[in-house]
């Protein structure tokens, strides 16, 4: 069974989603992309998922894409719809009948309340690199969730409420959000990302026994809560190391003119500034520690 289906929300303006369901019966499992309107990697990426799935037949269960979560934004590239300038995932599960931004939150919340995973995609920006983010320390079935993703870093979330994910676990659905580079107002799309990414969702279909091929098993690296490195000089700061990097602690993470940036644990970057002036307090780079 393939169906595609749309939602409406009417306010000033209408606001149409486009669902795409495949199959039936359980797994159920709801990809997400676009809930931050500028973060066109994920958009790619589920676009594609749509593609394959539209040209091959699923063994068992059910799939539901949904490419763009919230069109006001992503027609403007941006994070936030116009109408409101609140960040949708900030506000789940949002609001019946209320602003525009709290009623797309509720329906989108409707929508997930069968699956049975929901995989979140994102963007950590142009200087990132991908990672999985989970409430894994929470929550067994995050982390067994996170494990399934060829995803190789998988990082602690800070576990800000509003956001799908993190409520979608606190109800009992295992979820997980999967940041990639690209994204911003240009709309920037890291193709060696997407691609991989794209793997990585068809992989867990695999694993879940809905689609033909043979399943690989992730082994992916878990770490602690980002946190950021700040430039503590002015000056221009050089590189050393690249985004998705493992460094051991004391590594020199770049330099700012005659001063070393020193890795402050052993961990991973996820972002890491290029070369550039920068000035007290720039953020240089985002690391997690192993754990």
């Amino acid at each position: 069974m393939q169906k595609t289906y749309t939602r409406k929300l009417d306010d000033v303006m209408p606001v149409e989603l486009n669902f795409h369901l495949f199959g039936e019966g359980a797994p159920q499992v709801f990809f997400t992309g676009g809930i931050h309107g500028g973060e066109a990697t994920g958009i790619y990426v589920a676009e594609k998922v749509v593609a394959f799935l539209e040209q091959n037949e699923l063994l068992k269960g059910s799939v539901k894409v949904l490419p763009i979560a919230n069109p006001a934004a992503f027609r403007r590239l941006q994070r936030t719809s116009p109408y409101d300038e609140l960040d949708l995932n900030r506000i789940f599960p949002g609001q019946e009948e209320s602003a525009p931004s709290l009623a797309l939150a509720n329906l989108l919340w409707q929508e997930a309340q069968d699956a049975n995973y929901i995989v979140d995609l994102h963007c950590c920006g142009v200087w990132g690199a991908s990672y999985t983010l989970a409430v894994y320390e929470e929550h067994d079935f995050a982390k067994e969730l996170a494990a399934m993703l060829a995803i190789p870093t998988v990082i602690q979330s800070g576990g800000s409420r509003g956001q799908l994910f993190v409520e979608a676990c606190d109800a009992g659905i295992p979820a997980v959000i999967i940041e990639l580079p690209g994204g911003g107002q240009g709309g920037v799309i890291d193709l060696d990302a997407a691609e991989a990414c794209y793997q990585a969702l068809l992989n867990l279909l695999r694993q879940l026994g809905m689609i033909a091929g043979e399943a690989v098993k992730p082994k992916p690296s878990f770490y602690g809560k980002l946190q950021p490195v700040m430039a503590k000089v002015v000056g221009p700061f050089l590189p050393q190391i690249d985004p998705g990097d493992t460094f051991e602690q004391g590594k020199v993470l770049g330099t700012i003119g005659e001063t070393a940036v020193l890795a402050p644990f052993a961990g991973v970057a996820t972002m890491v500034r290029p070369a550039c002036y920068v000035f007290k307090g720039t953020p240089l780079a985002n690391v997690a520690p192993l754990v």
